[in-house]
């Protein structure tokens, strides 16, 4: 007779706490005063901290990456999994020119970096170009060139902040050193994976902020395409807009896209959604949506399993032109769709969730938030495998 009583009761607390279980769906580490910007498959992350490059691990904490010479600051943007970092610093440095036009060495240029174990952080430089007639060279001491990925093989992509009119995405490789056009004048090079795929967007002649989503293989162009139109024919193909920011090692590309056309020549963030391109044997592309509430969203990063991570809230433009979503970060897949991570960690913690940057094979995701009020980085780890 006991054991019936309890057991229904029992029963019926496990019922009542079932929902708050399966709420926390990760559990979340302090990663102090570094700002994440990445994270690779063995769990290390990189970002920044107190104004230098940092490296966490769960052994040994958070590591001082350094400046270059003659330096005042340094941000890791990039991860692989060999832990070689990349970033952007000032320092010493060499413009190199796409002619004959002597090299240009600079006591203060800011530029993309490269770190390793053994070599520390080393000054990757940059590249004056040649626009042609009437303004002929681009490009001095006043240059600001910054890393936004690095692939396990070592090379290196990013961009140069927009000088005047002119915005190009770079690739570096050992043999090659850095070198401009990605694929086309005008565009941003945001994310490589390991098969050398890069990720961004490519627009016409003179008109920043507008542009197509693009996926170069090989040096093959795809323009991925909008939601609302990729007519070429159609007189307003460039006011439909859209980026891809990250990809993963199956050529699956995450970023975001108008839901229309815009309003003027500018994309300045008008009805846009986080989207999804897949390269079967056609590119498709899909809707991600937003969270209840939100106007806007915006897909970072995307995994080999093909979570997606990202922001839904208001957009924007950042301090390097490109569009940007402030607001709740946001986990997505195919079997649970888009869930505020703020709602997936445990209640009462302490912890707001304000951003998320990068998300590894095993489903940890980083980011940045604060704790009982005070800003801290954040690694959120899966209860289940993969958070499935």
């Amino acid at each position: 007779m006991q054991y019936r009583i309890r057991f229904p009761f029992v029963f019926l607390a496990f019922l009542l706490l079932l929902p708050f279980a399966a709420a926390q769906v990760y559990n979340i580490t302090d990663l102090g005063l570094i700002e994440p910007t990445a994270i690779n498959t063995w769990g290390q992350v990189a970002g920044a901290a107190n104004g230098h490059a940092a490296l966490w691990t769960q052994s040994s904490g958070i590591q001082d990456l350094g400046l270059l010479p003659g330096g005042t600051f340094s941000q890791a943007t990039a991860l692989n999994d060999l832990g070689v970092v990349a970033g952007v610093a000032d320092g010493a440095g060499t413009v190199v020119y796409d002619d004959s036009t002597p090299s240009l060495s600079c006591s203060d240029l800011t530029q993309p970096f490269r770190w390793t174990s053994s070599g520390g952080m080393q000054g990757l430089g940059s590249r004056g170009f040649n626009t042609g007639p009437p303004f002929g060279f681009i490009g001095g001491c006043d240059l600001y060139t910054y890393a936004t990925g690095i692939n396990v093989q070592g090379k290196v992509i990013g961009n140069n902040r927009t000088y005047g009119d002119y915005l190009y995405g770079f690739l570096w490789t050992k043999n090659t050193g850095l070198d401009w056009k990605v694929w086309n004048y005008q565009d941003r090079a945001n994310d490589i994976n390991g098969l050398g795929q890069i990720a961004g967007e490519t627009g016409p002649l003179y008109l920043l902020l507008i542009g197509h989503a693009a996926l170069s293989t090989n040096g093959v162009v795809a323009d991925l395409g909008t939601l609302s139109g990729s007519n070429p024919s159609d007189p307003n193909f460039w006011r439909h807009c859209s980026a891809a920011n990250g990809v993963n090692d199956l050529g699956q590309a995450v970023g975001w896209s108008n839901t229309g056309p815009t309003p003027q020549i500018f994309c300045m963030a008008d009805n846009i959604h986080a989207v999804l391109w897949s390269n079967t044997k056609k590119i498709k592309i899909q809707d991600l949506g937003t969270l209840p509430g939100d106007t806007a969203s915006l897909a970072k990063k995307i995994n080999l399993l093909g979570q997606v991570i990202g922001a839904s809230g208001t957009a924007g433009i950042d301090d390097n032109g490109a569009v940007q979503v402030t607001g709740h970060p946001f986990v997505w897949s195919s079997r649970t769709g888009m869930r505020d991570l703020n709602a997936l960690i445990r209640a009462n913690s302490g912890w707001v969730l304000n951003s998320v940057s990068d998300i590894n094979a095993w489903g940890q995701i980083v980011g940045a938030g604060t704790l009982n009020g005070e800003p801290h980085g954040f690694l959120l780890t899966p209860r289940t495998l993969f958070g499935f």
